[in-house]
């Protein structure tokens, strides 16, 4: 198996983009070892050129003064490699001065090829055509130089003219715009993995954001239902004293700071309404009683007109509260909602909410293949409304494949002791 390499910020687990690591060990010394790299380019790009400049004043075909000024053209256009990834544009420069060597030797030009490359990849192919353009009439002008100033009588029209640079550097552009359109594809590839990870991550933060905020409309509900119960059963104990009694005087403090309590978190929730932020407050709905799970029967019947074939069983006595039975019940109308969507051939539905002194446990699973929708459905919002539900109630939530077929959903949520 080909070992892989994590690039930061993409789509893993943990927000990366895992791809293949480029094959071989050369390209992990390129990747891994910038400057080693370089040096070895220059070393391959200008040492041909230096060790055939130095020969000929070896074999005595060059002055000395000649080799010299090769050396220094050579050494100035390999100078511009390391430059190619952040400003091609030197590297391009410095390798039309390796043509200008071609006015005291035949060859020379190495560097110049790898420049009209490296045009091609950091810059832009257009770069590197122009740089073909450029070098080719340069290198035209430097050898009519040596064929008739500097080296009279060595050669003609046919040496000016020679098809050879002119050949070797289109045949470097487009290798180079291969690349270089290779090496762009990717980086787009990259950065819209990028996006992606960041707007799953904006997604689920906003679908947590909602289900809190569903959750918190609700809870206002179950705190109002009961706050005024209080209020109600603090004035009826009120009326039956004596109005000098002290303790009337108390049930009348109660009811009060009950009441005062209720208008405070009606206001405090208030931004909870479903307009948008800074929106006029809308008209608000009529509060209808929050289901329990004691409406869990008539919820599956819905389902069964639908065609699901879903059942239903209920172990043990509910406990006496309210924010419980609401998840249980918001639990098993998710985890249906979902086996409906995701898997219609589902030839069985199960689901079993079991109450004992501890816990409640809700298990709902079905036994069909797990589909993905043409079209995105839910926006993924479910799971994460049931795990922000369980956890603010201190429980547990799993849900995944079944190991012979299907899906399930297991949560445990515990039952709250109150203590005087």
């Amino acid at each position: 198996m080909t070992p892989a390499r994590t690039f930061p910020g993409a789509l893993d687990g943990a927000g990366d983009v895992t791809l293949p690591v480029p094959p071989g060990p050369i390209r992990r010394l390129w990747a891994g070892h910038p400057r080693v790299a370089d040096a070895l380019l220059i070393l391959f790009w200008g040492g041909p050129e230096f060790a055939f400049a130095i020969g000929g004043v070896w074999r005595a075909d060059e002055s000395v003064a000649n080799t010299v000024i090769v050396l220094v053209l050579v050494g100035i256009a390999v100078s511009g490699i390391p430059f190619r990834r952040t400003r091609p544009q030197i590297t391009v420069v410095a390798g039309l001065v390796s043509v200008i060597a071609m006015a005291w030797t035949e060859a020379g030009y190495s560097p110049m090829l790898f420049a009209a490359f490296a045009a091609c990849v950091w810059w832009s192919r257009a770069a590197g055509w122009w740089s073909i353009a450029v070098a080719s009439v340069l290198g035209a002008a430097a050898t009519a130089v040596r064929v008739w100033v500097v080296a009279p009588g060595s050669g003609g029209l046919g040496e000016v003219f020679a098809p050879a640079l002119p050949a070797f550097l289109v045949i470097a552009v487009l290798i180079g715009t291969t690349t270089g359109d290779r090496r762009r594809y990717t980086e787009a590839l990259i950065e819209r993995a990028r996006q992606l990870a960041r707007e799953r991550d904006q997604q689920a933060r906003l679908a947590a954001a909602a289900e809190r905020a569903r959750i918190a409309r609700e809870m206002h509900d179950i705190v109002s239902h009961s706050v005024t119960v209080m209020v109600r059963l603090a004035e009826g104990a009120a009326a039956g004293l004596p109005a000098t009694e002290p303790s009337a005087a108390a049930m009348h403090g109660v009811a009060e700071v009950g009441r005062s309590a209720m208008t405070d978190m009606r206001r405090m929730l208030g931004v909870l309404n479903d307009g948008d932020a800074g929106a006029e407050p809308k008209t608000p709905a009529p509060h209808a009683p929050q289901p329990a799970i004691r409406d869990l029967p008539k919820l599956v019947d819905g389902f069964r007109t639908l065609g699901t074939p879903v059942t239903l069983e209920l172990v043990g006595a509910p406990p006496d509260d309210d924010a419980l039975q609401l998840a249980v019940y918001r639990i098993v109308q998710e985890s249906l909602t979902n086996a409906v969507r995701y898997a219609p051939d589902a030839r069985a539905v199960s689901a079993v909410v079991t109450s004992t002194a501890d816990a409640v446990v809700v298990l709902v699973a079905d036994d069909g293949r797990r589909s993905a929708p043409t079209k995105p459905i839910g926006a993924g919002r479910g799971l994460i409304g049931i795990r922000e539900r369980v956890h603010a109630l201190d429980g547990s939530v799993d849900a995944g494949p079944r190991p012979d077929g299907g899906w399930e959903v297991r949560a445990s949520i515990p039952i709250r002791k109150v203590t005087a």
